[in-house]
């Protein structure tokens, strides 16, 4: 009898790789596995979380899907790639006035004159010169162009001429704006543009990894990438626009959540090492913000589900701030047990810092430094290269490091950012679930951290513990309130004023003998998932008076939530009225293949349907998928005697290898 065919679901993030089996036939998980995310080679976790699995299931593979968090914690770390932007027809005094031009994470960056109106005209001719001089003059200094014209949305011609003349120029990837939103808000979309150039050497690094070990083991089926929306797109896809897979792991997790608690309404909440991500599932599916994706305090103009993310998770590092104040994350560090399981001398280190008190009482009690890739392809200062020298003999505090440098100066920032470097430390892992007996060198060094900390803040280890799992359960339960008030309302409650902190404090924690008392409860039950959820999300729900649901697989869930999702692509088109003259009216309509014009509203609508639809079915095809249905919206705006409108169109497709 033949065997039903699988799909392999991967899920890479910034702790743990997991994967599963899904038979394509029954919907059943078959096998799952999970290994630690290795950063340093994400290629060694990926190789160990599958050699877990049975082997001799790999030809029934007919799929590969992956999800990740990579992209949503390289923004949330500020991590990625050196980019060079160039700028079409923006007004300096508007990006500085912003702050925009100080905040933008780019290596270097140049002002170009050129650009279009609102209408998509062409209001001053390409400088073409000056565009050459900025490409020759960045060349080298970075590793991968982005290019924004102001109005691009509404005609991309400089955009295009640009990223054409960069291909002339140099070997250089290259990723225009218009390529990625069609929203007119030309901030968002700079920034949209930047982040998405950061991220093509992580995904690419990613890709090619997971590539390559599906080649060792003989598994030969292709691969496909859960977006930021919880839909698939191709390798390919994935490689040129990285920003679309930006929510993708915690996208993934609400498509497994619904997958696996069979709810159509609840509130997911999806706790990883790095970042906690809370949404709420409606009919079976995120909500996709029309905005587009905030990650990291930027708001982008990506497609994606609406996730409210803090960056907590079981790997947050744990620091002391001034006055003997406790804090979690948002930066994550290798747990204290991962270090010591790997470097043991890092246990007889600890020990002595206990015995002694020698430990870093100006900086941090147990922070280490971490060297976990090589620099050698990657241009370093002098500084930077004794850094990374000294730490590939083995992790080093910072004060050792200092004493082997014979400096008081420390150039790590930058070593952090490209990802060769990180931090060691205490995490709530270490805290709450490496407090055994156990003998060996991973849960010594645990403890001796634990125990290092709670001595500074002159508590037992104990009460250390406690503290930890009760920050993190009021700090995991204020976020789902705070997300649920963010969709009711539509308003920022960022920076949280004193007075809601202070009232849900009081609401949640019901201190004995506060003036102010009350009770919260919950119509939406809660599902978890992820390997922490277990130690905090019950305790979360009771706080909440609502249900806590942890189904089967949810440790893998955002690896089941790849395997079953679907391909989807949306596309937005504008159609609006221009006049010439005193009487002549006609009607725009601006997309992604440029300016078209016609001469009455409802056949510029029709125009625009169609064109979305074609657009709409292209990104399918070019997804691997074959189109089976599709959606139009419009959103109509009236302007006196004329109107606007946008046209979304949504095509969805099967992907094309599991046609039978």
């Amino acid at each position: 009898m033949e065997q039903s065919s699988l799909i392999l679901g991967i899920d890479t993030g910034g702790t743990n790789t997991d994967a599963v089996l899904l038979n394509i036939n029954s919907g059943q998980v078959e096998q799952k596995a999970k290994a630690l995310t290795t950063p340093e080679d994400f290629s060694i976790g990926i190789s160990q979380s599958l050699s877990r699995l049975d082997k001799n299931c790999f030809d029934r593979i007919k799929m590969v899907c992956i999800s990740t968090t990579l992209a949503t914690n390289a923004i949330v770390e500020k991590k990625g790639g050196r980019v060079g932007l160039i700028m079409v027809g923006y007004d300096p005094e508007i990006m500085q006035r912003t702050g925009l031009e100080m905040q933008l994470p780019v290596e270097e960056m140049y002002y170009i004159g050129g650009g279009h109106d609102i209408k998509g005209n062409e209001i001053e001719p390409l400088k073409e010169d000056q565009a050459r001089s900025a490409i020759s003059g960045m060349a080298g200094k970075i590793d991968v162009f982005a290019v924004s014209g102001y109005f691009s949305v509404m005609n991309p011609d400089h955009e295009n001429r640009v990223s054409k003349m960069v291909s002339e120029l140099t070997t250089m990837p290259v990723v225009c704006g218009h390529e990625l939103s069609s929203q007119l808000d030309a901030l968002k979309r700079v920034a949209t543009v930047v982040l998405n150039a950061r991220l093509i050497p992580i995904i690419n690094y990613l890709i090619d990894s997971v590539l390559g070990v599906l080649s060792e083991i003989g598994i030969n089926a292709p691969l496909m990438v859960v977006k930021g929306d919880g839909t698939l797109i191709s390798q390919q896809m994935a490689q040129k626009h990285p920003i679309e897979t930006v929510l993708s792991g915690p996208a993934a997790s609400a498509i497994g959540a619904h997958y696996l608690a069979g709810l159509e309404t609840a509130i997911v909440i999806d706790m990883g090492g790095t970042t906690t991500d809370i949404t709420v599932l409606k009919d079976g599916m995120p909500w996709i913000n029309p905005n587009g994706a905030s990650i990291g305090g930027w708001q982008t103009s990506i497609r994606a589900a609406d996730f409210h993310t803090l960056g907590l998770g079981g790997d947050s590092q744990i620091r002391i701030e001034s006055g003997d104040i406790i804090s979690i994350g948002p930066k994550r560090a290798v747990p204290l047990f991962q270090a010591g399981e790997r470097w043991p001398s890092i246990v007889e280190e600890l020990r002595t810092a206990l015995n002694e008190a020698t430990y870093e009482t100006e900086a941090q009690p147990v922070d280490y430094h971490v060297l976990i890739k090589s620099s050698d392809t990657i241009t370093v200062s002098e500084n930077e290269k004794r850094i990374v020298h000294e730490l590939v003999k083995r992790p080093m505090t910072r004060k050792r490091l200092k004493e082997a440098l014979g400096s008081s100066f420390l150039e790590t920032e930058r070593l952090e950012q490209l990802g060769i470097i990180t931090h060691a430390g205490l995490t709530p892992m270490d805290v709450l679930w490496h407090q055994s007996n156990g003998t060996g060198s991973g849960n010594q060094a645990a403890q001796l951290g634990t125990r290092i900390y709670a001595d500074r803040l002159k508590i037992s280890s104990a009460g250390l513990a406690s503290l930890i799992k009760l920050r993190v359960i009021e700090t995991v339960a204020k976020n789902i309130l705070e997300k649920l008030i963010l969709d009711k309302t539509g308003h920022s409650l960022y920076p949280m004023p004193p007075a809601w902190d202070y009232f849900i404090h009081h609401l949640l924690f019901r201190d004995e003998g506060a003036e102010l008392q009350g009770k919260l409860e919950m119509s939406l039950p809660l599902i978890a998932i992820g390997a922490p959820v277990g130690f905090f999300m019950p305790s979360v729900s009771e706080i909440l008076s609502t249900q806590c649901i942890i189904p089967e697989h949810a440790e893998v869930g955002n690896a089941v939530g790849a395997s079953v999702a679907s391909v989807c692509q949306t596309v937005e088109v504008h159609v609006q009225p221009i006049i010439y003259g005193t009487e002549t009216i006609a009607y725009l309509v601006h997309s992604q293949r440029g300016k078209e014009e016609s001469s009455s509203f409802e056949e510029a609508v029709t125009l625009a349907e169609r064109v979305a639809v074609e657009i709409a079915r292209d990104l399918v095809i070019l997804s691997e998928a074959e189109p089976v249905s599709e959606k139009l919206t419009h959103q109509k705006i009236d302007l006196g005697l004329l109107s606007e409108m946008t046209v979304r169109a949504t095509v969805t497709g099967n992907p094309i290898y599991l046609k039978s």
